[in-house]
């Protein structure tokens, strides 16, 4: 399938602009939610949860600054061109202790106005939020402060500090429109017995959902009505045609089916907007499947003469500006492990229900408009099956030339495996899966999406090393598991491992399943309204309205980094007893600083990337046991769930927090990246041999994802020969076994230069973890370590 792209500029002049204005604008805080949301709170005191939070979102849609710009698509999460909404209700304390808040791309100066509003929205959630309950409940059930175990670096965000969300059903949004929605909750109502308990909580969830659709109608028509204003005295006829076209555009969507591509278009933004201002928080709302239920407008506007090509990759472009517009308050602790993400996955290619490929004409455009615009988000990713032509594939390999780490590969036959395992989804549903979150997938429209917090398993061998003792801050953490120097065999120590992991895990799953318990007070009645089965259901997402439980439970961070460790110890300790136990953990303590010899013998052990079964097969145990240990809970409302294998930037995050390691890891130093990616500079024997022990140390239909990063030369990828040995490379990898699969082809030499000349790539983006990001706003240890990621080429021995 072909576009017969016209050879044009890589950008129109007002895409290159609108682009340009939003890379150089400053980031903003918008404090004026904060009054709304602390008098709607002290006004509805009493009222029902669900019903609080649908008119702190009513009055943000008939209150909130807006403003329209030379984007065509209307609508702004703030009143600013970069910014982010203030949020005290998952955590708010640490906003007292610190001068600048960090956003994705950079960080703001508060004001002394700014300031004075936030001392008192923390002043009134400082006790109430999700997070200082949470952590009140568990010091007073099982005597655990979970600040200090996430300071020990027993894991992150084990109170996750993000509301709940969910994959709207666009489909029927495009083909119902808002008003179509709210007769469904009306005809819900009228089937209730208010008398009954249960029915009086599906009322007050269903008037709640109302509210909130009637809101955004709401602020489309306040959309609508200053661009009329703009218009009337506009003398330059393309903009006053371009503000009558938003006036045309917003006051007929949400409420009613779009016509066209452009009202569709801008339906999808009014949604993702919407989603945002109630959670204001990253994942929110991805575009999912965005070529399945954007392509019959596409192709009738195309066939009716109305859009070309040139001008729909003019259009996903500006769509493209909107999502890179948006942005979240992180504190300290979220930045480190979440970084510059968003995390808003476009998932390309996939199944139609009947098993055929689902690539369209818009697939190829989408693939196109990113290799030109270059932006972080979209995260584009393939859903990867045999049915898939070349062309489509080779058109993946040229965007991946550009260096922004996208598409993703994600094997679509696993994932099917995975939820008809897991939520027994019949096969039609689970093939129209899409991505969201980090790597994980979901099926769209019918999910909500949950999860729990980031696992150290990294943390275990330093703890059963230790006596259960955290080496750096020397906090009695776990269980008393013995002293190493005691241990007489390396299955000695290989169970004080797992008594560490076995009693740490399931403790995390209670901390996260109490804390989404605790979120339950904090509803998203306008996300609920657009995920199937809520309605029907009567029940919020978080209460779980939506038929499947999308995400996970706890997400296991660094376990190659614990079988590198376990697999030293094992050789140098015990196999060939080359070295003490004692004196490995002298060398440990001083992190390795006058022990020399025994670093370069850790260094020199067995490491997992090299298709040596010696220590892949350590790893294999280890994500088998954790697996075990996760299965011993449901969810927070007793639905099916999975534990997770990936790190966003959680190697960076808990890796500040642990000790120099077996594996010749210096203290303090991140961890390594993902699920199954190699510690860098370690997998010495090429992409084949790092591909073979990537699938087969993790179990991808039980788990929810695994997370797996390569790095080539640009120079590897050149050429079509080059780019069909690459794909044979992926399919070698998922015939293997393997899921996930996203790659940085982007030089050393120029990684170096970004670092010493930030000014001059500004617009550089490379693959992290799941997600794309600026190269130079990210943390300088995040910089070194995809840097020191090793370079691989076709050819190596």
């Amino acid at each position: 399938m072909s576009t017969h792209l016209r050879e044009e500029p890589l950008l129109t002049q007002s895409v290159a602009n609108e682009k340009a204005e939003l890379l150089t604008a400053q980031p903003q805080i918008d404090t004026d939610n904060v009054h709304i949301l602390l008098e709607t709170y002290k006004e509805t005191e009493g009222l029902p949860p669900v019903i609080r939070r649908a008119k702190y979102f009513s009055r943000l849609c008939a209150e909130k600054g807006i403003f329209i710009d030379n984007n065509p698509l209307a609508g702004t999460l703030t009143k600013h061109k970069y910014g982010a909404l203030v949020s005290f209700e998952t955590g708010c304390s640490w906003m007292e202790r610190v001068d600048k808040f960090s956003l994705q791309r950079g960080q703001v100066s508060l004001s002394r106005e700014d300031k004075e509003q936030i001392r008192r929205g923390v002043e009134y959630w400082k006790d109430i939020n999700s997070y200082s309950r949470t952590r009140e409940l568990i010091r007073q059930s099982h005597g655990i402060d979970i600040a200090l175990w996430m300071k020990c670096g027993v894991g992150i965000e084990l109170a996750p500090s993000a509301f709940n969300g969910g994959v709207p059903d666009f489909h029927k949004i495009l083909e119902k429109g808002f008003d179509g929605i709210i007769r469904e909750i009306e005809e819900a109502k009228s089937k209730l017995d208010i008398g009954d308990p249960h029915d009086l909580d599906k009322w007050h969830f269903l008037g709640g959902a109302h509210i909130c659709l009637d809101a955004m109608i709401e602020l489309a028509q306040r959309y609508a009505s200053l661009a009329k204003e703009m218009a009337k005295d506009e003398s330059n006829p393309q903009r006053k045609a371009a503000l009558e076209r938003i006036v045309q555009t917003c006051e007929w969507v949400p409420a009613h089916p779009p016509r066209d591509f452009f009202e569709a278009l801008q339906t999808v933004w009014f949604v993702t907007m919407g989603e945002w201002m109630e959670n204001h928080a990253v994942l929110i709302c991805p575009p999912s499947r965005f070529t399945q239920y954007m392509y019959p407008f596409f192709k009738k506007d195309k066939e009716e003469g109305k859009l070309d090509d040139e001008q729909a990759i003019e259009l996903l472009h500006f769509f493209f500006i909107k999502l890179n517009g948006l942005a979240q308050i992180m504190p300290p602790h979220g930045y480190a492990w979440n970084q510059s993400r968003l995390g808003l996955h476009l998932s390309l290619g996939g199944l139609t229900p009947e098993g055929e490929d689902a690539t369209t004409e818009l697939d190829y455009l989408i693939l196109e408009a990113q290799r030109r615009i270059r932006l972080p988000e979209p995260l584009v990713s393939l859903l990867y099956h045999p049915k898939l032509s070349e062309e489509l594939l080779l058109k993946c390999v040229d965007l991946i030339r550009t260096g922004i780490g996208q598409p993703a590969f994600h094997d679509i036959a696993k994932a099917i495996q995975r939820h008809m395992y897991h939520d027994n989804t019949p096969v039609e549903e689970a093939r129209n899966i899409s991505i969201a979150g980090c790597v994980q997938s979901n099926i769209p429209g019918y999910t909500g999406i949950p999860w729990e917090g980031h696992f150290s398993a990294t943390k275990m061998i330093e703890l059963a090393l230790n006596n259960g003792v955290d080496p750096l801050s020397g906090t009695q953490l776990g269980p008393q598991t013995g002293k190493a120097e005691a241990f007489e065999s390396y299955e000695e120590f290989r169970q004080a491992v797992i008594q560490q992991i076995a009693y740490f895990l399931p403790v995390m799953r209670t901390i996260g399943r109490a804390a989404w318990n605790i979120k339950r007070d904090f509803p998203t009645p306008f996300t609920s309204a657009l995920v199937n089965d809520c309605i029907s259901n009567g029940q919020d997402v978080i209460d779980g309205g939506a038929r499947y439980n999308g995400l996970n439970g706890a997400s296991i961070v660094g376990g190659i980094d614990l079988a590198n460790s376990l697999a030293a110890v094992k050789k140098l300790v015990f196999d060939e007893q080359k070295i003490t136990m004692q004196s490995l953990l002298e060398a440990l303590a001083a992190d390795f600083e006058g022990h020399e010899e025994i670093h370069r013998m850790c260094m020199s052990a067995p490491k997992y990337g090299n298709n040596d079964n010696y220590v892949d097969s350590i790893a294999k145990d280890m994500y088998a046991i954790c697996y075990r240990e996760h299965q011993r809970f449901p969810d927070h409302i007793g639905r099916p769930t999975k534990p997770e294998a990936y790190s966003v930037t959680t190697h960076f995050a808990v890796g500040r927090f642990t000790g120099a390691l077996p594996s010749g890891r210096r203290a303090r130093l991140p961890l390594t990246d993902a699920t199954v990616s190699a510690m860098p500079g370690t997998d010495k024997d090429g992409p084949t041999s790092l591909i073979s022990s990537a699938a087969k140390v993790i179990d991808t239909v039980k788990y929810g994802s695994n997370h797996f990063n390569m790095k080539f030369h640009p120079s590897a990828l050149d050429g079509t020969e080059n780019a069909r040995k690459f794909l044979s490379m992926i399919r070698t990898y998922f015939d293997l076994g393997g899921y996930h699969v996203q790659f940085n082809c982007v030089s050393y030499d120029t990684l170096k230069d970004a670092q010493l000349h930030p000014e001059n790539y500004r617009d550089l983006v490379v693959r992290v973890a799941g997600f794309s990001a600026f190269f130079i706003h990210l943390d300088r240890a995040v910089q070194d370590e995809i840097i020191k990621r090793t370079e691989l080429k076709f050819g190596a021995s």
